[in-house]
């Protein structure tokens, strides 16, 4: 039974007010639509409560469980908010906050039966999240997934008119329902080998019934593997990936924002859940750690390599997600590696940045996803080379845009930084380690990590460069306007949640490290907890300690120095003489670097990842154009061929449909000497 007053029951009565508010709202936008703002608005005030739910189940490193009415016989539902369901519970309600405030602005042009629909997809889709999030037996936890993955679907194909977005939609699908089938056998694995390999009682797919499982190691690996495959599908693991460059580009920008910024940390809570809860790190090996270490590694830089290349720019923020659950994942691995090889402080670390990285991607890539939305709803383009200009017709838009750049390119003192240094503080231990080999998988996963950080920071200068500086390139460029009200609001409680994860991290670590206990029964070190707000010191046995507030003072402190002195000290008079052969005035937007010229050494330089077709124009063309086009080599080499052996089995299977009805004996007859014979054995 609940308590009268808990989060667990604040959480419960969140995701109802998701399903009456998004049932209300659908009744009644339908006919005033004018009040989507009002219903956004009372929407975002559910996320707040579900974040608050978290934060004091923090708060109170509450482990609280009940069982519901419903489910099946002998497994009712069963819910739990312990340590890490709260934190993410945290993450979701407060990165879901502002991208429901910026929809009220948004879709405020919608018309009376889509509005209402768009409001209840809505609505669905944050109630099936924390459903997952909170569900604690695989009966619950699979309807909610798969429901989340229904309702999604519904949001990405919105513009369904359009054969592009229905292809989009239906590759997600598909991606969504492997990776459903894969979690089930998981949970299939845990349920029946706790019964030796009978057929389980219902109450053996219990979280608890499953977290009590004593697996042989063939059993623990088939366990890992399918969780890591099934909830990789829905985070972007290569290869299954291939569904976020084509599904956020063609989702709504609120839609985008949430499948990106919230929805991939479900299949992070999942695997989580699965590694250190339902399987236990006492069944899992420290090379499942470097297998998971090396596919974040280079996850993370395949994903940066593709975005930088990328025109369009929700599909190089689609990239980039690729990038950084890479970075989450090179931080799960090394934990577990470390962790297994008897190195507690090294692992708590690592763990500890792959769960701050988890909420600060949440915030600045779902801040990115709308200032993308902006930029292509003012310009009317979604092409970077018909932008440029924006800062001046979008200042307010530019610069919360501009501080998202900075928090996802690991630049200090913003988030992104602290996370990313964590991550190289449990790397720098590498030095404890005896075994030469791990070392040097430990240092090249540090490695990549840094070239990816950096080359982040190259391709976030486009973003940022190319669509809002230099000169208009297109007449959408010239006429764009700024954001709505609710759109620059909802934009700015991202960057308030940047700026406070990025400036006061040690307050977010307490929390962490409530997770932390609860999964491992280790904490942070003492100096990364009792260093005080000011200072922040993972481990003091080397000696490294960061202040963001203290270099963010003295940032604004030097560019307020410095513009004094270029104000007071520069040279009182001004000169203006006519601009010589190549100055200003025969300047065009055509002498300005284009998005793929800004990607050209990286295309040289990485050549070997890319899979390059070049177009050669007709020498008979009037205006003949040269291209260059960049596909992502999984389709090639994986996707395609797939695709082509379906099409000769259908085929083949076409043949055998129209043949004559003796045929059909004859295989009735084949059919059943195999049955018997297999009967025989068995």
């Amino acid at each position: 039974m609940l308590p009268h007053a808990s989060p667990l029951s604040l959480a419960l009565f969140m995701l109802v007010y998701f399903g009456v508010t998004g049932l209300s709202g659908f009744i009644l936008l339908k006919r005033r639509p004018w009040l989507q703002p009002v219903f956004y608005l009372l929407l975002a005030a559910g996320s707040v409560g579900t974040a608050f739910s978290g934060l004091w189940g923090l708060e109170c490193s509450c482990d609280l469980r009940s069982t519901l009415g419903g489910g099946l016989p002998s497994l009712p539902f069963h819910v739990r908010l312990d340590a890490l369901s709260s934190f993410f519970l945290l993450l979701l309600g407060g990165a879901s906050t502002g991208i429901l405030i910026f929809s009220g602005g948004y879709f405020k042009t919608l018309s009376g039966p889509r509005a209402g629909a768009m409001f209840l997809r809505l609505a669905l889709f944050l109630g099936t999240m924390t459903g997952v999030v909170l569900a604690d037996d695989a009966y619950l936890f699979m309807l909610s997934w798969e429901s989340m993955a229904l309702v999604s679907f519904f949001l990405v194909i919105t513009d369904d008119e359009q054969e592009e977005v229905r292809n989009a939609g239906y590759l997600y699908l598909l991606m969504a329902h492997l990776g459903s089938l894969l979690i089930l056998v998981a949970f299939a694995l845990l349920a029946t080998h706790e019964t030796s390999g009978r057929f389980p009682s219902l109450s053996a797919f219990s979280f608890e019934a499953m977290g009590k499982t004593a697996m042989s190691p063939a059993i623990a690996f088939m366990v890992f593997f399918s969780g890591f495959l099934g909830f990789g599908a829905k985070a972007g693991l290569l290869p299954l990936h291939v569904w976020l460059p084509e599904a956020h580009p063609v989702a709504p920008t609120p839609v985008s924002s949430l499948l990106s910024g919230v929805m991939l940390k479900t299949a992070i809570y999942g695997l989580i859940r699965v590694f250190f809860g339902l399987e236990g790190l006492e069944h899992i090996f420290f090379q499942w750690g470097v297998a998971v270490l090396l596919s974040g590694a280079f996850m993370a830089l395949f994903g940066i390599l593709y975005a930088l290349l990328q025109s369009d720019p929700k599909k190089l923020l689609a990239y980039s997600s690729v990038e950084n659950i890479g970075i989450i994942l090179l931080g799960l691995g090394l934990s577990v590696l470390y962790l297994k090889k008897g190195f507690p402080v090294a692992g708590v670390i690592a763990l500890a940045a792959t769960l701050y990285h988890s909420i600060n991607h949440a915030f600045f890539k779902s801040l990115l996803f709308l200032g993308a939305g902006t930029m292509i709803h003012a310009s009317g383009k979604k092409d970077l080379n018909a932008m440029g200009g924006l800062l001046r017709k979008m200042p307010v838009s530019g610069l919360l845009v501009l501080i998202g750049v900075l928090s996802i390119s690991g630049l200090p003192p913003m988030n992104g930084f602290v996370s990313e240094w964590l991550l190289l503080q449990s790397t720098l231990q590498v030095s404890d380690i005896p075994q030469t080999l791990i070392r040097s998988i430990i240092l090249l996963g540090a490695a990549l990590l840094v070239l990816a950080s950096a080359l982040a920071a190259m391709g976030f200068v486009k973003f940022f460069g190319i669509g809002y500086l230099g000169l208009p390139r297109s007449e959408g460029a010239r006429q764009a306007r700024e954001a709505s009200v609710p759109e620059r609001v909802g934009m700015a409680w991202l960057v308030t949640g940047c700026f406070a994860l990025g400036l006061f991290p040690t307050f977010f670590l307490r929390w962490i490290d409530q997770v932390i206990f609860h999964m491992t029964g280790l904490s942070l070190p003492d100096s990364a907890l009792s260093s005080g707000w000011l200072w922040l010191v993972p481990d003091s046995r080397h000696s490294a300690s960061y202040s963001p507030l203290i270099l963010f003072i003295l940032l604004l402190l030097f560019m307020s120095l410095g513009w004094g002195i270029s104000r007071w000290f520069g040279r009182p008079r001004r000169r203006r003489t006519p601009a010589w052969t190549c100055g200003y005035d025969i300047r065009t937007p055509r002498m300005q670097d284009s998005a793929g010229s800004f990607g050209q050494p990286i295309r040289h330089f990485f050549a070997n990842f890319f899979l390059m077709k070049r177009h050669l124009p007709d020498p008979e063309e009037k205006d003949p154009v040269f291209e260059l086009t960049v596909e992502d080599p999984h389709w090639f080499y994986l996707y395609r061929p797939i695709l082509h052996l379906f099409f000769r089995l259908a085929s083949l299977a076409e043949k055998v449909r129209t043949g004559k009805i003796s045929v059909y004996l004859i295989y009735s007859f084949i059919t059943l000497l195999l049955l018997l014979t297999l009967l025989r054995w068995l």
